[in-house]
């Protein structure tokens, strides 16, 4: 009888032991679902500079559409004002590189500017492709992922365009995919003195100093840097500061894994294909 007692309580002691160790083993597993998870989250977003230049011509419609059917998280696009008024996406202020035109936008009515082949300098299939009005790209991409303006007011300076982005912006009803971005942080600073409706972005290619009084003076919410200033303590100092931090142009996979492993919140690069294959094989 005593045997017999020793032997159940050895077999519910065993029992036991296996149910406690497969209780382990799952909240380990499950351990690693969730550090999967986290991972996933914490991965940076990809955004196309220029709409994704690997992929077509520079700030197209083309390119544009390619980045909403690939399901980037962003575009990045630059912005002109022509003679005639219209806010114009193209990075250059001249038309002598990524058309067959010449001189200067804003001295070109958008007639004129309408006609001209936008594609053929990356490719001859792209012979047909136009300058887009950003009013074009809000209608194409309409909130299916995140649009970062940069207003290129370097050298030049357009008086009241920070009035009539705003105007533009207005009816767009997709705020919260709305970046606004510059080299000139004044412009920054009168658009956030007028709405705080939008995300703003200080775009420098040096480490700021105190970026947490700089940032809140100018209104910003974010910081997109050369990719050459984002170290350690630059990222941390950001994040402290409650900023993202939004890198360009980053284009290789070493580069990728460095801004991965320095915590970047957005990756902006030519190759958005590229970087979302290599984000889902990393992860």
């Amino acid at each position: 009888m005593a045997d017999t007692v020793v032997d159940m309580a050895q077999t519910y002691v065993f029992k036991i032991s296996i149910a406690l160790g497969l209780a382990l083993l799952t909240q380990f597993q499950c351990g690693n679902v969730l550090m999967a998870k986290d991972h996933i989250q914490k991965l940076p977003l990809v955004v196309a500079h220029r709409g994704g230049k690997r992929w077509g011509p520079e700030n197209s419609l083309t390119s544009f559409k390619k980045s909403v059917a690939a399901k980037a998280d962003g575009i990045e696009l630059d912005i002109h004002r022509c003679k005639s008024g219209e806010l114009v996406v193209i990075h250059d202020d001249t038309l002598n590189r990524t058309t067959n035109g010449t001189g200067l936008v804003k001295d070109a009515n958008w007639k004129d500017l309408s006609a001209l082949d936008s594609g053929s300098w990356y490719e001859a299939k792209y012979k047909e492709e136009r300058l887009p009005l950003l009013k074009e790209v809000l209608d194409a991409v309409d909130g299916k992922l995140t649009i970062n303006i940069e207003i290129k007011n370097c050298p030049g300076n357009y008086a009241g365009i920070d009035d009539e982005l705003l105007k533009l912006l207005k009816d767009y009803p997709y705020p919260d995919k709305i970046m606004i971005s510059s080299f000139d942080h004044l412009i920054l600073k009168k658009i956030h003195d007028k709405t705080t409706k939008y995300k703003l972005a200080l775009l420098g290619d040096s480490v700021i100093y105190n970026l947490r009084d700089y940032a809140k003076s100018v209104g910003a919410t974010a910081w997109n840097p050369d990719f050459d200033c984002v170290r350690p303590d630059t990222v941390k100092a950001a994040h402290d500061a409650g900023l993202t931090v939004n890198t360009w142009t980053v284009n290789s996979k070493e580069g990728w894994k460095r801004a991965c492993e320095l915590g970047v919140d957005s990756i902006i690069t030519d190759d958005p294909e590229g970087l979302k294959e290599y984000l889902r094989l990393a992860n």
